[in-house]
């Protein structure tokens, strides 16, 4: 099954709905529109939320030996991955911790997630949990510029295998 490379991605209904609302709506109430929209699923990634110009998506179930190794750090294959993903993007990429919210000894080992920034900007932030893309400058609501594609580049961070990549992105 072919799809249809004129068809609206995911991204792209989310920022056609924000520019045809525009500003009436808080981020809350667009989201709950968003969802009565009952926009598809995508590569894998279902929206979840809009909040302060970020879009959540939820993502398949992820095996944690094939994110973090031993010490919490990402895994290499994974990091590789998603070097080339955001190096594709013209993104840079970043593996911050994630222990603000962790009750842990100091010292001990925490585990990272994935950033993805364009001068200083986050744009992807990649978790075994969730995926966030901001799409909007928080303070003006105004679109930022990620590639039409992003969500299918994304994918092979979350799907471990080519085949089910190829049948969940033909779907949509």
């Amino acid at each position: 099954m072919m799809t249809d490379a004129s068809a609206p991605t995911l991204l792209e209904k989310i920022f056609s709905l924000r520019a045809s609302v525009g500003d009436g709506l808080t981020d809350d109430e667009l989201t709950r529109l968003l969802l009565h929209e009952d926009l598809p699923s995508e590569c894998g990634f279902t929206f979840v939320s809009l909040a302060d110009g970020w879009a959540t998506f939820s993502v398949s179930p992820q095996n944690p030996a094939n994110w973090y190794s031993e010490e919490g750090w990402i895994a290499p294959k994974k990091e590789a991955l998603a070097k080339t993903i955001a190096g594709e993007c013209g993104l840079s990429l970043y593996k911050p911790p994630d222990e603000r919210f962790l009750d842990r000894d100091p010292g001990s080992d925490c585990h990272h997630h994935l950033e993805m920034c364009r001068h200083s900007v986050t744009i992807v932030l990649a978790h075994p949990h969730f995926l966030k893309i901001q799409l909007f400058i928080r303070a003006t609501n105004r679109p930022l510029p990620v590639p039409r594609d992003l969500l299918e580049r994304l994918a092979p961070l979350y799907l471990e295998h080519f085949a089910a990549l190829h049948r969940t992105c033909e779907s949509r």
